[in-house]
């Protein structure tokens, strides 16, 4: 069998231990138990003060989808409610 084919197969292994790891959060400083703790969504009747100190979660590719929906609905249910009590008056 020739040596870059060998080289090959190894490298190959190499980067999908490597994918499969960062899916995992094995790379991460903070165990995943100290990352759920940590997050805090948005609560139902938010401040600005709220949106200042809001962070979400990183994951493999940015951020975690579930954190930034939740903080999208937030906001977009903050801001129905805002725009429909503006019409009442």
């Amino acid at each position: 069998m020739p040596l870059w084919i060998v080289i090959g197969v190894a490298a190959a292994i190499f980067v999908l231990v490597i994918v499969l790891a960062a899916t995992f959060n094995v790379f991460s400083a903070e165990s995943a138990e100290e990352t759920e703790v940590d997050w805090q969504p948005l609560p139902q009747d938010f401040t600005p003060e709220d949106l200042e100190g809001l962070s979400f979660r990183p994951a493999l590719r940015g951020y975690r989808m579930e954190d930034v929906d939740s903080a999208v609905t937030a906001l977009r249910t903050r801001i129905t409610e805002l725009e429909a009590a503006r019409e009442q008056q």
